[in-house]
């Protein structure tokens, strides 16, 4: 029995779709230049990629004649192309160059059949690998009858089905490979679209019979789509025989030989191709309102279409001067034709073509806005999402100026047969002559996202700069994801991105290949594949032991044994069509705690950062890294952050893998290269890792439950907190106060080991009645059975108001929250009171003197609000009047006056309890008043003397006032005295008796007794002549002096004399003498 295998080719508009990334990826490092020495300088205007090669067009210079040339990246060298059938000599040869790109993208589907049928891979397998070999390795070969009818029909209705990836506006080829004739019967009407190519193989085939047989399943001509081969190693040549056959179907043909011909030549100065249907410009028609003419299949019969419009405003438009198709799905193709000099600002008018009378129509006019811009001078359709449907069009106004940049290119969304403006790209900063957008090309998709690139050239900025834009859902990034200038590829380059195309791998790497014109030569930029790095960061262990880093923890018993960390790299391949093989340097940093000041881990030698560099490919390879701690860390709550960043080195000395292109140079995906982890530290929670604290919170007694305000008043709190459960994290204890305290600070008195505790005071948007302090106790953990208590110090600030109690209140921010705590003190604010006194102190009474006297006792009060509350206290003059001397002859009366008035009561002395005051009052007055800045009180008083002095005395009168008020809301801020004055008034009663005769008595005796004294003194001869010489000799005497010596008789006399002086001697005294 016979079977054979059907190959499917389906043509589509648009590459595969691929994991998103931007187009940066062109490589200017190692570029292509092409360049024919006898091409002139305009080699290069014109660039088209054909099959494996660039066809360059070279315009002549004077009289000298347009050439083309075909360059071969594979050998780099350009040769030129000579035109077959008719005499070329055009000077613009070479000016305009198209191809379709409707015959870019080939799909196959391979289906086995016998009796039975079986697709061994379909269109959407073949997208996603490429590769035939490796798609019909596991096909086994059926031996049974060979259904060709039936083949053809389950082809046709089960193969070329768009949910399998077919597309209803592509070219349908089957190629039919047998080696038995038909076994059953049928017609093949469902394939009459399907071009069909029958290869019959063996010897059964060699008659003329059994070959009409394969004629009923060929298309025609019969010759060209029927093929009968001896072997199946034929195949191989006959393969390349089709493809040729194939391009010529879809209109490789004529693209590349009667375009040539025709389209190619001076004739068109643009031209356009689109499934086998070419237009070319004509600006000069119709005294140079310009238009197109639309070329039939065969490009022999011709029909021109111009502006409808045949007034004076389109002349010299050069409507034609770029023509573009831009395709549809499920309508007709619009065709795009600029005018650059339509009314000297440019117009684009987009053209559609009735289907059924051939005829054209204007569907839209897209006017430019700037005169001179030269606007329509350059157009290109984009396909983003490379579905068939054009969304975009791009009109290039490379003469525009506006803010110092040179060319505009504005972007036109698509809506159904008509083009809105939505947006528009701009060149660089600085080149107002730079022509951006003097050259716009779609790109097949540089990077793998599946969406088609734009590159837009400015051959006038610099020496020449080309920008890629990438593709995005429904448009283009406003913003160029790459900017290459001519220098960097090639030093005296001019004018670089005069043109530019790029559909096709022209190196056989799979990736796209950009050709860019220059003057006089052609540079072919490579891409290079895009790639990802995936990263897996694991760590030993999973969470930091809490005793490695405790600072309560003795250092000696501390383990150091740290944290493993093993990084795991692996390269996956965004660009899929990239065929070769994947090596890269990869550059790595590991940080630890980057965004701290001081980091929590340390690498091997003290840092907390590490770097490297890695070989990466797409196998997963492993390095590992190790890690320790500080001595003490304070954090134990925040896991710590291990940040990885890494790139891919791009640079000449980067090592490559020897089986890998030199040119295939890997580049990641513009994205965040890096990954962050975190390590946790362990928590005490029990197996199930939940932490459940049992907080206690309470106020201490203190020493008084009063505050006394002063000006310097304090508060000290003392809070007990007790953790009964499990470990608590970062508890914060909130404190609730009065305005009127201001925090000062914080301390712990029990225990005094290392527990931390910190407050400050929050900040509130709007004023409330109480203030917040927050505080960290014991941050970050409050383990488990842990007590302390905490002193909280506050100040008294001044005009503040207060209540008749300091209420503070006390809560725990913790998971379970404990109940708040509370506490109130009595407040007692002062005021301040000062009293002076002014008044009569001493009085005297004597018989025969004054016999009364007025006293006064005058008082001033002066009282001050206190500095800590607005508000004084109901204040009451306690006034004490002097009473009546009892057992004197002295009487007095007493009245009072209060300056302002005020209404005053009398107490009554007697049911008041006794006093041993040394000046008790007569009377006391309680008078109260409200606040008054001063007080004046006088105490008046007449002192008289009522009867006759019998005897002296002295006593006092005292008055007294004192300023009182509730002492359980205020007290007294020097002490009660300072609001207490008294006045003290002595009394002297002095007693006088008759004395002149003891005077006279007294004189008498006195005289008497100096007479007796004189007459004393006479006879003791005090007042005689010689006395005082005999004092002196008496004296000598008895210091023992001699009475007289040799040489000395001067001294006898006076001791005679003195001997004569003296009285006579008794007989007795000579006697004791002898």
């Amino acid at each position: 029995m016979s079977s054979c295998i059907f190959l499917v080719r389906l043509l589509l508009l648009g590459p595969l779709l691929f994991a998103l990334a931007s187009s940066y990826n062109l490589d200017v490092r190692h570029v292509q230049n092409f360049s024919f020495p006898l091409a002139g300088r305009h080699f290069g205007y014109r660039v088209l990629q054909v099959g494996d090669g660039i066809v360059v067009g070279a315009p002549g210079e004077g009289n000298s004649t347009g050439s083309l040339y075909q360059c071969q990246p594979g050998s780099g060298t350009c040769q030129s192309v000579s035109l077959s059938g008719s005499n070329y000599t055009s000077k613009y040869l070479g000016m305009t160059l198209a191809t379709d790109p409707t015959n870019g993208h080939l799909l196959f589907a391979a289906v086995q059949f016998s009796s039975t049928f079986k697709t061994e891979f379909n269109f959407l397998d073949y997208m996603k690998l490429k590769d035939p070999d490796a798609l019909l390795g596991q096909v086994k070969h059926m031996a049974e009858l060979t259904n060709t009818f039936g083949a053809i029909k389950y082809v046709a209705n089960e193969v070329f089905r768009q949910d399998l990836g077919a597309r209803p506006d592509a070219t349908k080829v089957m190629i039919i490979i047998t080696d038995g004739e038909a076994s059953d019967h049928g017609n093949i009407d469902v394939a009459q679209d399907i071009i069909r190519y029958i290869i019959g193989i063996g010897r059964q085939f060699k008659s003329k019979e059994s070959q009409e047989k394969l004629h009923i399943f060929a298309s025609t001509p019969i010759t060209e789509f029927v093929k009968i081969l001896d072997t199946f190693e034929k195949l191989k040549d006959l393969f390349t025989e089709l493809q040729k056959k194939i391009y010529a179907i879809e209109g490789t043909n004529k693209q590349d030989q009667a375009s040539f011909d025709m389209e190619l030549s001076s004739s068109g100065i643009s031209a356009d191709l689109s499934q086998n249907h070419g237009v070319v410009g004509a600006v000069g028609a119709k005294d140079w309102a310009g238009g197109f003419v639309d070329l039939k299949a065969d490009l022999r019969d011709a029909m021109f279409v111009g502006n409808e419009q045949r007034t004076p405003e389109v002349k010299d438009s050069y409507l034609g001067y770029t023509v573009t198709w831009l395709p549809s799905r499920g309508s007709t193709p619009l065709l795009a034709a600029g005018a650059p000099r339509y009314q000297h600002v440019g117009q684009v008018l987009l053209f559609q073509e009735s289907q059924a009378q051939g005829n054209w129509s204007q569907v839209q006019k897209i006017q430019g806005v700037q005169v001179g811009s030269y606007f329509g001078g350059e157009l290109c359709g984009v396909d983003v999402d490379q579905d068939g449907e054009t969304e975009l069009l791009l009109i290039g106004a490379p003469l525009f100026y506006g803010e110092q940049r040179g060319g505009r290119v504005f972007i036109y969304h698509r809506k159904q047969l008509e083009f809105n403006v939505a947006s528009e790209l701009q060149g660089g900063l600085g080149y107002p002559l730079g022509r951006f957008g003097a050259a716009i090309a779609a790109l097949s998709d540089l990077n793998g996202d599946g969406l088609t690139d734009v590159a837009v050239g400015a051959p006038l900025e610099a020496r020449g700069t080309v920008y890629i834009f990438s593709g995005r859902r429904g448009g283009l990034n406003p913003q160029p994801s790459q900017r290459i200038e001519g220098t960097q590829v090639s030093p005296g380059i001019q004018w670089f991105g005069r043109s530019i195309h790029g559909v096709k791998d022209l190196g056989g790497d799979g990736l796209t290949d950009v050709a860019v014109g220059a003057e006089g030569q052609v540079v072919v930029l490579s891409s290079r594949p895009v790639v990802d790095v995936v990263t897996v960061v694991s760590f030993f262990p999973a969470e930091i032991p809490v005793h490695e880093v405790e600072c309560s923890q003795p250092t000696s018993e501390r383990q150091k044994e740290g944290v493993n960390i093993t990084i795991c790299f692996q390269v996956k391949l965004l660009t899929q069509q990239f065929k070769g093989r994947l090596r890269a340097n990869l550059r790595y940093t590991l940080q630890l705690d980057g965004h701290r000041t001081r980091s929590r881990g340390l690498f091997p030698g003290g840092s907390h950062e590490l770097s490297g560099v890695t070989i990466v490919t797409p196998t997963k390879a492993c390095t590992d890294f190790w890690f320790h701690f500080p001595v003490c860390i304070q954090d134990l709550i925040s896991p710590i952050n291990v940040s990885l960043n890494f790139s891919l080195r791009d640079n000449e000395e980067t090592p490559r893998d020897p089986g890998l292109d030199q040119n295939s140079r890997p580049i990641l995906r513009p994205s965040a290269h890096s990954e962050t982890k975190e390590i946790p530290f362990e928590k005490n929670c029990g197996e199930d890792k939940k932490c459940e604290a049992n907080l206690k919170l309470a106020f201490s007694p203190s020493r008084s439950r009063v505050l006394h305000l002063t000006p310097s008043a304090s508060l000290s709190v003392v809070l007990t907190l007790s953790n009964m459960g499990e470990d608590a994290y970062w508890v914060q204890l909130s404190l609730r106060s009065p305005r009127g305290l201001s925090f000062r600070k914080v301390e712990v008195l029990k225990p005094h080991s290392q527990t931390p505790v910190s407050c400050e005071e929050l900040l509130e948007e709007a004023p409330l009645p109480t203030r917040s302090l927050a505080c960290n106790v014991s941050s970050p953990i409050f383990k488990a059975g842990r007590l302390v208590e905490v002193q909280v110090m506050f100040h008294t600030l001044p005009n503040s108001s207060w209540g008749d109690t300091v209420a503070l209140q006390a809560n725990v921010s913790c998971s379970p929250s404990p109940d708040p705590a509370a506490t109130s003190l009595h407040l007692c604010p002062p005021p301040h009171l000062h009293s002076q006194e002014n008044s009569t102190l001493h009085v005297s009474f004597t018989p025969k003197g004054t016999q009364s006297h007025q006293v006064k006792h005058l008082y001033q009060v002066r009282i001050q609000p206190s500095v800590f509350d607005y508000h004084v206290p109901t204040l009451e003059a306690v006034i004490g009047v002097p009473g009546p001397y009892i057992g004197g002859p002295v009487t007095s009366k007493w009245s009072m006056q209060m300056e302002p008035p005020v209404t005053c009561h009398e107490e009554n002395l007697e049911r008041l309890p006794s006093t041993d005051e040394p000046c008790s009052p007569g009377a006391r007055f309680r008078c109260p008043f409200t606040f008054q800045q001063e007080l004046h009180v006088q105490v008046l008083g007449t002192v008289e003397l009522a009867k006759e002095i019998e005897a002296s005395s002295m006593f006092s009168l005292c008055s007294s006032i004192a300023v009182t008020f509730n002492s359980t809301r205020h007290f007294y801020l020097y002490g009660s005295n300072a609001s207490l004055a008294q006045v003290i008034t002595k009394v002297d009663v002095v007693y006088e008796k008759e004395m002149l005769y003891l005077y006279v008595l007294s004189s008498f005796g006195g005289l008497l007794l100096l007479l007796l004294i004189f007459a004393g003194l006479y006879k003791v001869g005090f007042f005689k002549r010689g006395l005082k010489e005999k004092m002196e000799a008496d004296e000598t005497a008895l210091n023992g002096v001699p009475g007289g010596e040799p040489g000395q008789p001067e001294q006898q006399a006076p001791q005679e004399e003195a001997e004569k002086l003296l009285p006579e001697e008794t007989p007795q005294k000579k006697d004791s003498e002898a």
